[in-house]
Formats: C-alpha cells, structure tokens, sequence
C-alpha cells in the first residue's frame, strides 16, 4: 500500500526545533528559524526560494521537558553578543524571497554557542532570555527574579519608584511596565534591593523587546 499521500498530512509529534542552513542565493550568510513540524518538511518549503540551500544545524529547543526557547532567542545572541550583520531589504537586490533571519558570516559553531547561553541563561535564572511552556504555547513563561541575601539602601528615586509599584500593585493594577521598575531599582551591578514588591512576578523578554515580524508568511 502506497501511504505517501498519508505521509503528507498526517505527521505524529514533533518536538520544537532550531534549524539552520546556507545558500548561495545569499552568500556568506547563515538562516537561523524554528518550527514545530519536521526539519525536511520545512527545508523543502525553503527549497522554494532557495533551491541550492544545505542544512548547516538543527537541535531541539528544549531545555528541559515542559520550557523550550524560540529562534528570537538565537536571534538576539547573534545580533548583539556576536554582533553579527542581519540581512536588510537594501543588502541584496532581486531576492527570490526576503528573510531577517540571515546573519552575516554566522556558523553552526555560533548557533551551538547561542544555545549553550540560553541553556545557562534558564539554569541560572537570570532573565536575558524569553521561555515557553508546551502547556500553554506560545504564552511565555512567566520570569520571577529571585531576591539576594545583601540587603542595600534604596536611592530616593528608587524609594519613590518602590512605593509607586507597590501602592498600584494593592489597587489590583495588573498592566505595569515591570522594565521600567527593574531599571529603576536596581543598581549597575543589579544586586537585590532592600524592600521587594510582595506576590508579583514579572514576564521579561530577551534584553529588548522585539517586535516579531511574520516575514515567513506561513504557520510554524
């Protein structure tokens, strides 16, 4: 029995996953993406536009069973800790397709190293990178910074950005720009601040928040 035309929607579970590859289409460049179905599948979709294109990398983007991390994350690590160039419009002309996910001269030994930070990043709870849980894709997973055991008196702006939070947070305020209170309250080295806004965590992004753009035109 010929079960190929099965094959071609019916697909069991797939695991979250990064992939990478090249092309000569665009020269020197390395395309960094996610999707949720199987690596080929989506190659071929890519093949479209760039049918010369090789696969340079894939990996699950689990760091553990329920959290996983999206492309922004590699993104966000090559654009600004290896300061690699993004592919803009004005870059190259007459591309069968444009894509922001290219970066100049990146490797698979980038996107490796990208990867190990994201996973330190999540061991060690420091905030630089967004998380998802399966349960409740795409919603990202809410960060909670952890309070020090070094207490230090508050600056007066620091006071009164405290006493803001704190007073707005007791009135049921739930829409509060928590980037704003963090830069404010802690210092250059961000150790903890002495007074804490009891019960509210604070859902953070990867550095800054980016806007992302659906350049794919298709469901990952």
């Amino acid at each position: 029995m010929d079960r190929s035309i099965l094959d071609k929607y019916i697909i069991g579970r797939v695991e979250p996953q990064i992939y990478a590859f090249t092309t000569g289409t665009v020269p020197n460049y390395l395309k960094v993406g996610d999707t949720y179905r199987p690596i080929d599948q989506r190659l071929n979709e890519w093949r479209r536009y760039f049918p010369d294109l090789e696969k340079a990398y894939s990996a699950i983007s689990k760091v553990d069973q329920d959290v996983y991390y999206r492309d922004f994350a590699i993104h966000y690590y090559l654009e600004h800790d290896k300061r690699l160039h993004r592919l803009l419009p004005s870059d190259m002309e007459q591309l069968p397709y444009y894509s922001r996910e290219f970066f100049e001269h990146a490797s698979d030994k980038d996107v490796m190293e990208a990867i190990d930070d994201i996973k330190r990043d999540f061991a060690e709870n420091k905030g630089k990178y967004q998380f998802y849980t399966f349960a409740e894709r795409p919603t990202a997973q809410t960060f909670t910074y952890k309070r020090g055991d070094t207490p230090f008196d508050l600056r007066p702006n620091q006071e009164e950005t405290v006493s803001n939070f704190t007073k707005a947070v007791k009135k049921g305020r739930t829409n509060l720009c928590c980037d704003a209170f963090w830069q404010n309250v802690y210092s250059s080295q961000l150790r903890p601040v002495k007074q804490e806004v009891q019960g509210y965590t604070c859902c953070v992004g990867q550095g800054r928040r980016e806007e992302r753009m659906e350049e794919d035109g298709r469901k990952r």
